[in-house]
C-alpha cells in the first residue's frame, strides 16, 4: 500500500487496514494527481508535492456528492463552492509552467 493511501485513509479517519473504499480512494487520489499536473502544466509532479496532493484527493472526496455546484441553498442556509482546485491547495503548488510554441 502507498504511502499516500495510507495517508488519504488517516485523513478520512479510516483504519489503514480498512481496503474496503481502497478502489474509490486511488480513483480520487488519480483524479487529483491528473487535475494538479494539467493545473501544473507539468508531466510530472516532484515527489515533495504528493502531501498537496493527498489534500486535494481528500477534498474531492469529502466533497463529490458537490461537484458542479457553484452555490446551494436551503431555506435560509446557504454556501458557496470554490470551483477547481482550492485557493490553499493552488497556493501550495509549483507555479504553472508556461509553454511557449506548439511542442
Amino acid at each position: 500500500m502507498s504511502d499516500s493511501l495510507i495517508l488519504h485513509k488517516r485523513l478520512l479517519g479510516m483504519e489503514p487496514t480498512d481496503i474496503s473504499k481502497d478502489d474509490i480512494l486511488i480513483h480520487y487520489l488519480n483524479k487529483a494527481r491528473s487535475n494538479i499536473l494539467g493545473y501544473c502544466n507539468v508531466a510530472t509532479l516532484p515527489v515533495e508535492y504528493d502531501h498537496v496532493m493527498v489534500d486535494y484527493a481528500v477534498y474531492l472526496y469529502k466533497n463529490r456528492d458537490s461537484v458542479g455546484l457553484i452555490n446551494k441553498q436551503e431555506g435560509e442556509r446557504s454556501a458557496a463552492y470554490e470551483t477547481g482546485i482550492p485557493i490553499n491547495i493552488r497556493l501550495a503548488l509549483p507555479l504553472p509552467k508556461i509553454k511557449v510554441g506548439t511542442d
